[in-house]
Order: structure tokens, then sequence, then C-alpha cells
């Protein structure tokens, strides 16, 4: 999956760029700080653009459209700074998939992302174990470590292992929290 990462401030870029390398490794990731840059870049048709309203070379509406021109299939996601509703209104009628806050947290940021891109889902689930994708499916299921040991051929200490990990895994607080974060981005 190629995504493009548009701000024009280069610690904000650059941190987005990381966060979610470590959280995709495999995803191919473009950087651009202005404009121009980013439909430069969006010729290369990536899957998303994580777009910046506020860069230089271009208004905020004229500059999204300069993307969807450049890549009409790719995701539009932005983020932003900007809080003039009447800005916000028209962004969100250029078909944008999601609109989100410079303010918001990291991980929620991630995982706002996440939803809106099928595929980062389905990247993340093509890297879970098979014994952690069982245990997963079990959880699902309402079953204690004790019957997903006694369903598995594992002893409930193992279970326990691989609650702890899927957990840590799904950036969950716990294992209900970790069924419905792996419901929500359709990884059972």
């Amino acid at each position: 999956m190629r995504g493009l990462i548009c701000d024009d401030h280069p610690l904000m870029r650059e941190a987005l760029a990381a966060a979610m390398r470590d959280r995709w490794p495999d995803l191919d990731l473009a950087e651009a700080g202005d404009y121009p840059a980013a439909w430069a870049a969006a010729e290369a048709k990536p899957d998303f653009c994580l777009v910046d309203l506020g860069m230089p070379g271009a208004g905020p509406i004229e500059g999204l459209a300069g993307l969807q021109a450049r890549a009409p299939d790719a995701v539009l996601l932005v983020i932003t700074g900007i809080t003039d509703a009447d800005v916000l209104d028209a962004v969100r009628r250029c078909g944008v998939a999601g609109l989100f806050s410079k303010n918001a947290e990291a991980d929620l940021l991630l995982e706002a992302i996440r939803a809106r891109l099928p595929a980062l889902q389905a990247m993340e689930a093509s890297r879970l174990p098979r014994r952690q994708q069982e245990v997963l499916a079990l959880l699902a299921e309402g079953r204690t470590n004790k019957e997903i040991g006694l369903k598995l051929g594992i002893s409930p200490a193992t279970v326990k292992i691989h609650v702890a990990r899927l957990t840590a895994w799904l950036g969950a607080v716990n294992r209900t929290d970790a069924v419905a974060r792996a419901q929500r981005g359709r990884i059972i």
C-alpha cells in the first residue's frame, strides 16, 4: 500500500510518517511539504493522501482538488489545525474520507486513519500469527482462558500470554477492548 503525507511542518510530517511506518512497516510512504510537491507526488497514484490544509502553494480547496485530479482513486484524509467552520464545511463537501484535528492524540489519530483504510486493516491481519488469530476468534466468542486452552489444546497460561500479546498489538487496555478494536478493524 502506498501513501502520501503532506504537511509543511517537517517535524509534524516526519512524526506522522514515523508513527505510520512503525505501525505498518510494509507501508510505502512519500512526503511533500507544499501543494505543488504534493501534486507531483500524487502522480504516482498513492492509495491514500494524508493532507494538512494550510500548506503553501494553494488554498485548501484548490489544493485538495489538485490532489483529487492527479490521484482520483486515492482516499483523501485531512489533518488540520484550522477550526474555521466554513472552511471545514467546504472541505467536507470535497469528498474527503476523514477530517482530523492536529490536536488529536497520536494513537487515536492512527486508529481513525486505520478505520478509513481497509487495506491497512488487512496488512495488520496478515501479520497476526495463526495461533493468535485463533485465540482472538475465541475471545470474540466470550470464552475464558481455560475454555480457549481446552479448545486449542494449550495451557491457560499460554492463552494468557497470547491474550497479552494481542492486547498490546491492538493497543487495547483489556481483552474486551481488544475484541472491540479487532471487530472495528475487521480483523475478526
